[in-house]
């Protein structure tokens, strides 16, 4: 139906009126031509069949011209010719005539087609005359022994049917102005809301953000416009939300923390955000996803998730410029346009903290188990007749002793590593003076320094007391001072500075021992770490002591930096923001 509208135009109605009216008109004229030649052959024909016994007897060609000449019509012309259609008479009596008509289209039909009557209408250069022909054949035996014609002025449409054709004529010209004014007047006022409305539509199309102003419009057509700009103005209020939404979709998907992007039909990247860009260090264009991304494992995935059309899952991990885990998710966006979305997130952290977790169960378990196995060899010992020594029996007892006290020292100190800010600020903050502090941590490791002729030296340039929970600056303290002795050559020297500077508090410990390596200071606050050449295991560390600074100095709003050089000594620095501890203390002392 919409094809047959598509084709059925009003320009193509009046086309194909007008060719009727026309038509109609020429076969009007046609059909009246039609009936009167046939009426005037008719009588010609009747005529010819009334002189016949003038002019055969049935064996051959007889000529009576007295009775012919009686007998025929004062306009009318009779011509009789042989069976080769030369003239053996004529009533014109025109020397003229004495020739052939063989040649004639009337007498033709019947020499050369075997009729037995003919009919011809045309100017006769005899007479002068347009004549209509009757020529009917003379037979004998069913054969050609003679042709009769007999012709008159050919009388054409009588005045009767002239008037008659005219006013059909006139009726059709009227109708055919009739149908044309009544075209142009339905055109017009069916392009006058088109006309009306144009403009408008045009307008909202370039500015849909303006909302148009209704007009007066023509009564027929007020309907019309009124429903034209209801219809406009829902439009604006669409595109509104539909800007806002746009706004609101391109803000997330340019700010989330994942990485998002678009592939169309032929695999080509058409959108990415910030974040791929930055897990993929180059600038997103449009391009086959195997040259953008470059990474066999993902490539991989787009395509499994293309031939198979099912929601595609994976992890790849990039080495360069950075080492990063990231898991894949590609799915199909649209069925009808065949589009696909990636949703990339980083883990790294997440795979960090479970390897650092499983490095942190194994390495406790090791740790453990190595006093645990030392206590229980020497208790069996004691047990199987080792205790009625006395000398063996101190020393295994002995032995014992220090494996349980080391044993007792590395579950505390797990067990600090445990402790949540919530747990340390439950601890005591008071106001205390943070020299007394660290003062009290050097005298308590007096001995073991002395053990190793090393020589503590404490600077200290605080002046006021300042708010701090006592015990956490303690582990602070006591661990760096431990570490500074424990891994301090004999005979060497430790500094211990205590600074304020504006509204951080500064504590530097500085050793002059067999330092560290940059490979290993990149992991010398993982739990456990211990680097394996300059500080062995038989020390009886636990590797636990930097990862103890960090994660206290992390929970009191500070920071821990270290600096080393093999064979030049480690220094570590912590900075605690005194703000933050004040505040801290304040709540604390409000919800009491």
């Amino acid at each position: 139906m919409k094809q047959l509208q598509k084709v059925i135009k009003p320009v193509w109605i009046i086309v194909v009126t007008i060719i009727l009216v026309l038509v109609g008109g020429y076969y009007t004229t046609y059909f009246f031509k039609k009936d009167v030649i046939e009426q005037q052959t008719k009588q010609l024909s009747r005529e010819i069949q009334m002189l016949e016994p003038f002019i055969s007897d049935g064996t051959r060609i007889i000529i009576d011209e007295v009775k012919l000449e009686k007998s025929i019509g004062n306009h009318e012309r009779l011509t009789i010719m042989d069976e080769h259609g030369d003239i053996l008479y004529d009533s014109s009596k025109n020397n003229l005539v004495k020739t052939t008509r063989k040649n004639r289209p009337e007498i033709k039909e019947i020499l050369e087609e075997g009729k037995s009557e003919a009919v011809a209408i045309r100017n006769s250069d005899t007479v002068n005359e347009k004549l209509i022909y009757v020529s009917r054949r003379i037979e004998k035996d069913n054969k050609l022994i003679g042709i009769v014609r007999l012709s008159e002025t050919y009388q054409g449409i009588s005045q009767y049917v002239e008037n008659f054709q005219r006013i059909v004529v006139s009726i059709m010209i009227l109708l055919f102005v009739a149908i044309l004014v009544m075209g142009y007047y339905i055109r017009r006022q069916t392009n006058k809301p088109i006309q009306f409305m144009l403009p408008i539509l045009r307008q909202a199309i370039q500015n849909p953000e303006k909302k148009q102003k209704v007009l007066d419009a023509p009564g027929e057509w007020r309907e019309l416009y009124q429903t034209v700009y209801e219809l406009m103005e829902e439009t604006n209020l669409l595109y509104y939300k539909q800007l806002k939404n746009e706004e609101t979709l391109h803000f997330l998907f340019e700010n989330l923390d994942i990485g998002i992007f678009i592939l169309n039909d032929s695999l080509e990247l058409t959108l990415a955000n910030r974040v791929i860009e930055e897990m993929f260090h180059k600038k997103w264009t449009v391009s086959p996803y195997d040259k953008w991304f470059n990474e066999p494992t993902l490539n991989e995935l787009i395509l499994q998730a293309y031939e198979t059309g099912e929601p595609i899952q994976g992890e790849i991990r990039i080495e360069k410029p950075l080492t990063q885990d990231l898991k894949i998710v590609i799915r199909q966006l649209s069925i009808e346009n065949n589009e696909y979305v990636g949703i990339i997130y980083d883990v790294t952290e997440v795979r960090q903290v479970e390897r650092f977790h499983e490095d942190f169960i194994s390495n406790i378990s090791h740790e453990l188990k190595t006093p645990t196995t030392s206590i229980i060899g020497f208790s069996e010992t004691l047990l199987a007749g080792a205790k009625d020594d006395p000398e063996a029996s101190k020393e295994f007892l002995t032995i014992i002793e220090r494996e349980a006290q080391r044993l007792m020292n590395l579950i505390q100190t797990i067990m600090m590593l445990l402790k949540t800010e919530k747990d340390i600020y439950i601890m005591d903050s008071f106001v205390v003076h943070p020299k007394l502090v660290v003062e009290d941590e050097i005298d308590r490791y007096r001995f073991k320094a002395y053990d190793k002729n090393i020589t503590v030296i404490f600077d200290c340039h605080v002046s006021d007391d300042l708010v701090i929970p006592n015990d956490s600056f303690q582990i602070i303290v006591k661990n760096l001072l431990e570490n500074a002795i424990e891994y301090s050559e004999d005979n060497s020297k430790i500094f211990v500075y205590l600074t304020q500077t504006n509204n951080e508090l500064i504590l530097k410990v500085e050793d002059t021992g067999i330092g560290i390596s940059e490979k290993d200071q990149k992991r010398i606050f993982e739990r456990f770490y211990r680097v394996s050449h300059s500080r062995q295991r038989n020390s009886g560390g636990s590797g636990l002591g930097l990862s103890l600074v960090q994660h206290y100095a992390t929970i009191l709003g500070g920071r821990v930096k270290l600096v080393s050089e093999l064979g030049e000594g480690t220094t570590v620095i912590v900075k605690m923001n005194l703000d933050v501890l004040k505040s801290k203390y304040e709540e604390k002392q409000l919800k009491k």
